[in-house]
């Protein structure tokens, strides 16, 4: 009997003992089993966040890039540089894992078209004039795995990698977003329907000076048709009215075609009705709307859009307009423009209008730059008859 009490308290101490080794084996497994679930969040965690900064770069460096295309060289400069640092440029260039890295493995390419061939930034600056209109953004960076690379088998990084395309769009031929000014230039060849025969960087009328519709603009000097509608000035009604008020107040702040007042819509080939007379007011609107920018020093579009890329210009000295075809518009004091397109102006610095025109008789002169942008800027789109919109396409 004491025999078989020893034998069972030897079972029952040995039994326990293995309980408390098997517990062990469990609990060290399931620690490192742990260990790897936490270290494989973690570094998934990483690649996640830094994915999506990198993304988020590539959309913001895309978007800022197309802006500056606008058909030239400088523009093609200007859209590399911002491809390269992002919006803010040099002075806060873009980074990743928490502002920590600074992105530099950057690529990007230019096309005419969204789904055409993207070419390389050396063969897109190669020519003085383009049309590119598309920018694509791509960048990689190689991050290190602190815990998945100590798994046999495993590497010790990882690339990961984003992209993004900017772009112009051309928008349908309607107009009724209230981004026009009521103006309305003449054509210098109607049947150029990329720019009208206007010559970009050139000075051209906006407003007609009071006197035989004299004129100041270099682009005009000259111009054989350039007293053809004496009694307009080149206002036109958007919406606005004829009023001296409301022409000041379309000047100085845009906000028509609105969709509301007729005329709602404006198009290439439509008649929109002229307003007569001289508004001398109108000299108050436009200097304060130039005032609007507080870039009063440039006087070419080449020397502002280098201040829009710095930050100095805010983009309110760039106006929309319609651009009408003398041959078969109306004269009179209530006769109509026949509209063919739209174009891309840069206002002069404030004070060249308050020196031009201390009386409000004179001239309003500026600088065409092309086909219209929405967005603000110029355009490498062909078409003058539509306008461009700045959108993230991919």
């Amino acid at each position: 009997m004491k025999i078989q009490k020893m034998l069972n308290r030897a079972g029952r101490s040995g039994n326990g003992r293995a309980r408390r080794g098997f517990s062990l084996l469990v609990t060290a497994s399931t620690a490192v089993i742990m260990a790897g679930v936490l270290g494989l969040a973690f570094d998934c965690g990483r690649m996640f966040i830094i994915k999506n900064e990198l993304q988020t770069f590539c959309d913001s460096a895309a978007l800022a890039s197309a802006r500056n295309l606008d058909g030239t060289k400088t523009g093609v400069d200007l859209a590399h540089l911002t491809a390269l640092h992002g919006p803010l440029g040099t002075s806060l260039p873009n980074a990743v894992n928490f502002d920590s890295k600074k992105i530099t493995d950057v690529t990007d390419t230019y096309a005419n078209t969204f789904t055409g061939t993207y070419y390389t930034y050396a063969n897109a600056t190669a020519t003085a004039t383009n049309t590119y209109r598309f920018v694509k953004v791509d960048t990689q960076l190689t991050i290190p795995l602190y815990f998945l690379g100590a798994v046999s088998g495993n590497p010790g990084s990882v690339v990961v990698s984003a992209s993004a395309t900017g772009g112009q769009l051309q928008q349908p031929a309607l107009f009724n977003n209230g981004g026009l000014l009521p103006f309305s230039p003449a054509a210098h060849n109607p049947a150029d329907r990329y720019h009208f025969g206007l010559i970009p960087g050139v000075r051209y009328t906006l407003k007609w000076g009071k006197h035989s519709a004299s004129t100041d603009c270099p682009g005009d000097l000259g111009w054989s048709k350039a007293n053809a509608f004496p009694a307009q000035r080149g206002y036109v009604d958007l919406g606005q009215g004829n009023g001296a008020s409301g022409l000041r107040q379309a000047i100085e702040f845009g906000g028509f075609p609105n969709g509301i007042d007729p005329p709602t819509t404006v198009a290439a080939g439509d008649y929109v009705d002229a307003v007569p007379g001289n508004k001398a007011p109108s000299l108050t609107a436009i200097t304060a709307r130039s005032l609007q920018d507080p870039d009063q020093t440039s006087t070419t579009w080449e020397v502002y859009k280098a201040k829009l890329q710095q930050g100095v210009a805010n983009g309110r000295r760039l106006v929309t307009v319609l651009i009408d075809d003398p041959d078969q518009s109306t004269p009179g004091g209530n006769g109509n423009y026949r509209e063919i397109g739209f174009g891309e102006f840069l206002l002069d610095p404030a004070a060249v209008y308050e020196t031009n025109d201390q009386s409000g008789n004179g001239s309003y002169c500026a600088t065409y730059i092309g086909p219209a942008n929405l967005s603000g800027g110029g355009t490498g789109g062909t078409s003058g008859t539509s306008v461009y919109k700045i959108v993230l396409f991919k």
